[in-house]
């Protein structure tokens, strides 16, 4: 149906809703302007028959009170639309499990501006005999917060005590926030610290000695720590990307194509810089939540069971600007895929 066509259906339910009404009282009150957008779109269809509909003379009473007017003006409008507004709009902080997401909570860390070294780098910073010395682990297997900490310079200022990440590993990389790079003025690209080349210069000076990198300055770019089992019950694997809700209230938004670093040398744990933790209002302990994708949506099914996409599934993957389709790991509701028509998102 073309928009008008449904708008003048509605029209046509309300005149008659009207009618009905004023035959059983003939002195109506005035009911005032309609409310739109006062109910939900689905509100309508689940309302009981006698509720919205004018009783018999000498029927027995509704157990629930009769809504007024106006709302059952809005409740039919919607109903016969079949549509309306999304109940779950991109931005909205109603996202939660059930809901298009995969019902997968991650913790969230803040990760502030640190480098990893090369061997080379290390006994050149620091000297030949001396290693890096572990002053606490962090959660990630393996590796630690070192005690020993750099100097970074760029053209404009410099920026000290920078910490180290051990162990040491094959390239050197200096990972900023882009706060970080504009205060010394370096031009840092966005990129993961496993693909430096073509980077920004910098500068790195340390008790023993001073290292000038040609590239290896660079704004981490934001990513998702994936373990061994969460890859295989989630079905994710490294270098995939996927939408994570993050923050709270106002701030509250959605991160789109965060990358996947998954393996044995991985928990899992979302990263953030500084500047992304300050815009979002990430506390301490901060939980983000995992969108639906077609991929997560197939893997979460289980064996033998597939997961039902609902209307309400719908709302959010299409306010999370995706796509619905039908799939082997979910079935997908008739209301669903009418509900995905409607919002333009259906690619069955």
């Amino acid at each position: 149906m073309t928009p008008e066509e449904i708008h003048e259906l509605a029209r046509r339910i309300a005149d008659l809703l009207a009618r009905r009404a004023a035959d059983a009282n003939p002195h109506p009150s005035d009911p005032g302007p309609a409310l739109h957008d006062a109910l939900q779109p689905w509100i309508g269809a689940a309302q009981r028959l006698d509720d919205v509909a004018p009783r018999p003379r000498g029927a027995a009473p509704s157990r629930s009170p009769r809504p007024p007017y106006h709302e059952v003006t809005v409740a039919a409008r919607a109903a016969a639309a079949g549509r309306g507004p999304s109940p779950l709009p991109a931005g909205s902080s109603q996202v939660t499990a059930g809901q298009g997401s995969t019902g997968t909570s991650v913790p969230v860390a803040v990760s502030n501006r640190h480098i990893h070294l090369s061997e080379a780098h290390v006994a050149q910073l620091f000297g030949v005999s001396r290693g890096l010395s572990a002053d606490r682990p962090i959660k990630q297997p393996g590796q630690f917060a070192a005690r020993e900490r750099v100097r970074v310079v760029g053209p404009v200022g410099a920026i000290e005590d920078v910490r180290i990440v051990g162990p040491a590993r094959g390239d050197t990389v200096v990972e900023l926030a882009a706060s970080d790079a504009r205060a010394i003025g370096v031009e840092a690209p966005l990129r993961s610290s496993t693909s430096t080349q073509g980077s920004a210069p910098i500068r790195l000076e340390g008790p023993a000695g001073a290292v000038d990198l040609s590239h290896g300055a660079i704004i981490h770019a934001r990513h998702l720590h994936v373990s061994v089992r969460d890859g295989s019950r989630l079905g994710l694997a490294d270098g995939d990307r996927v939408d994570i809700v993050v923050g709270t209230g106002d701030r509250r938004t959605t991160l789109h194509r965060v990358l996947i670093r998954a393996g044995a040398q991985h928990v899992t744990e979302l990263h953030l810089d500084t500047d992304d933790a300050r815009a979002f209002g990430i506390m301490r302990d901060a939980l983000a939540q995992l969108l639906r994708s077609d991929r997560t949506a197939r893997a979460t099914s289980g064996r033998g069971n597939r997961t039902l996409i609902t209307e309400r599934d719908v709302d959010a993957i299409a306010a999370a600007g995706q796509n619905v389709s039908r799939g082997p790991g979910y079935v997908v509701t008739p209301a669903a895929i009418d509900r995905a028509k409607a919002l333009g998102v259906w690619r069955g």
